[in-house]
């Protein structure tokens, strides 16, 4: 009798793990669930009159090879496109104003040192601070800390409020105050550890990549030159949207049934049991349950509840709009811009067209909007699609100047679907592995637990694909 394998999810971790199952197992009698009307958890792509729009995620880490490898097995590597060479330029809103953002700015460590001097973003007091970098000692404990507090131990407080925070929490719309420098940026901690200065041990990575001198010497005097050329942009997108990887994937296994909404899960033997809120029950040998982690704390068996219910979510909302090119009152010179706390309504802007080739026409733009997350600016939970197209359009405008009457608009809602490593997810995670390691064939994956990017849930798809292959 064949083994019977059931994935929970299909979003890009979901629909990973299902892919290296049939890839290991072909024989294996597999059935995917999916709670919503349709698959690709937050990634959704949608045309309409000749634009191209990605509701949620539109690009990933080229640096973290694990997307680009799927992609290479899906025939989509052709496919892969990189920003347009004139968007390279990103802003930070300051006092209003839209202000580029210091070049060679790498996940808030600065690689060079000109730009950081000559930015209005920080005073002369708070640039003066970010060069202490060089010098302070690494920590020594290897205890938990915020973001926040790790980046104003190495750089100060103003780098942390004015830079970190639009950057580094942007990416999950959350509170630096509050996320795990240990869960959301290792590399950071990896570099301090290893070279006590982020600046000198960034530069030294860089050197490493590039073939040249990694000496300390070597790395100050490259801190403190003007490189060549720009270093290339670390992300990729495809041609036809994110949703294209999706569908190649959905297109390598059999059907996924959507609207199937687990309700729980029970160990029956050596094999467990799925009950669906229709009633309907399923069995099977091993189970990958890649949904988000509120959902699994419902459905697991309660040893799981704990942890799982305790990992925090936002929600969020974009907001796009399309233009007629002629009519905008400025350029579009880069990829858009990051909103700093307090200074508008949005968490940031996002120059669509001018960042990737194909998103629309050649008479309009497409620009989008971020609302929502950890700030409390705009609930957008409790606001309708038309409150949340007014705030956008009035916060873009302020901050972009006065804009046309858009060709259209579209809104995509985000509804608890952004997990937030706080401080302690490390710590957290452990007891759910220790958990699983008592529960063979089971095995958890998804945006909260070991990453949130699109790399990271390919990589979880395929280890939990891995991690339960012992029982197929």
């Amino acid at each position: 009798m064949a083994k019977r394998a059931i994935v929970l999810g299909a979003g890009v971790t979901g629909l990973t793990a299902a892919y290296a199952i049939l890839r290991a197992k072909p024989d294996v009698e597999l059935t995917v669930l999916e709670a919503k009307d349709r698959i690709g958890g937050n990634i959704v792509t949608e045309r309409a009159s000749g634009f191209l729009i990605d509701g949620g995620p539109d690009s990933f880490l080229r640096t973290k090879p694990e997307a680009v490898q799927l992609c290479k097995e899906l025939g989509l590597f052709d496919d892969l496109i990189t920003p347009s060479e004139d968007a390279k330029k990103v802003y930070l809103v300051h006092e209003g104003k839209l202000v580029p953002m210091p070049a060679g700015m790498a996940l808030a460590v600065p690689t060079r040192l000109s730009p950081m001097l000559r930015t209005p973003l920080m005073g002369l007091g708070a640039k003066a601070r970010m060069l202490g970098d060089l010098v302070i000692a690494g920590r020594q404990s290897d205890a938990d800390e915020s973001i926040e507090d790790f980046v104003a131990r190495r750089f100060g407080r103003g780098a942390a409020s004015k830079i970190a925070s639009p950057l580094l929490g942007g990416i999950y719309a959350g509170d630096v105050s509050q996320l795990s420098i240990q869960s959301t940026f290792p590399q950071l901690l990896e570099l301090e550890k290893k070279h006590g200065s982020l600046i000198l041990g960034l530069m030294k990575a860089q050197a490493k990549m590039r073939g040249a001198p990694t000496g300390t010497l070597s790395a100050v005097k490259t801190w403190l030159s003007k490189p060549a050329q720009a270093p290339p942009s670390p992300f990729y997108s495809l041609r036809g949207g994110m949703g294209s990887l999706i569908r190649a994937l959905a297109d390598r296994l059999p059907r996924v049934r959507t609207g199937a909404a687990a309700q729980r899960i029970e160990a029956v033997g050596t094999a467990y049991k799925v009950t669906l809120e229709s009633g309907e029950t399923l069995t099977a040998d091993a189970i990958v349950v890649a949904v988000p982690a509120h959902v699994a704390a419902r459905i697991l068996p309660k040893a799981f509840e704990s942890d799982l219910a305790a990992i925090p979510y936002l929600s969020t909302a974009t907001v796009f709009f399309a233009y007629p090119k002629a009519k905008m009152g400025r350029d579009l010179d880069g990829m858009g811009f990051v909103v700093p706390r307090g200074e508008a309504k949005i968490l940031a802007g996002t120059w669509v067209s001018s960042k990737w080739e194909g998103r629309a026409p050649t008479d309009a733009v497409l620009v989008r909007a971020f609302l929502g997350g950890a700030r409390g600016d705009v609930d957008v939970e409790a606001s309708s699609d038309a409150e949340l197209v007014r705030v956008a359009a009035d916060e873009m405008a302020r901050i972009m100047g006065a804009l046309p009457e858009p060709l259209f608009h579209r809104v995509f809602r985000y509804h608890r679907a952004n997990p937030q490593p706080i401080v302690g997810h490390g710590a957290r995670l452990a007891r759910i592995d220790d958990l699983l390691r008592a529960a063979p064939g089971l095995a958890l994956a998804g945006a909260a637990y070991r990453g949130v990017g699109i790399p990271d849930c390919v990589r979880q798809g395929r280890e939990a694909a891995a991690s339960v292959l012992s029982a197929l």
